[in-house]
């Protein structure tokens, strides 16, 4: 079973494994990573996981994004960032980029 996330009519987006870059675990579904950090961009819903084995927080870079209708979804990440104050991610690389500023935090590397 793989990894699926969808937003009602506006993104979808698919991970067939996912492997923590850290520890290697492996999974093909989602009991072994939380994914409460996941965020929806203008790109679609990027995955942002984190794994229960390590703690490392990634982006799995094996996952297909798929946009249903980008107007309608770019409106609703801006509604979003309205009403909850949290940032828009424009792209897949800013939320990559949000993911490894997590892990530095994490770890107390962040400079």
């Amino acid at each position: 079973m793989a990894v699926r996330f969808r937003l009602r009519g506006l993104a979808e987006t698919f991970i067939d494994q996912v492997t923590c870059p850290c520890c290697g675990m492996t999974s093909s579904d989602d009991s072994e990573f939380a994914t409460e950090l996941t965020r929806v961009s203008y790109e679609g819903i990027v995955v942002v996981l984190q794994c229960r084995r390590c703690a490392e927080v990634f982006v799995p870079l094996n996952q297909r994004l798929g946009v249903v209708d980008r107007s309608k979804l770019k409106l609703a990440v801006e509604q979003d960032a309205r009403e909850t104050g949290e940032p828009i991610f424009e792209t897949f690389a800013a939320v990559r980029l949000s993911a490894e500023q997590h892990n530095a935090q994490r770890k107390g590397s962040l400079h």
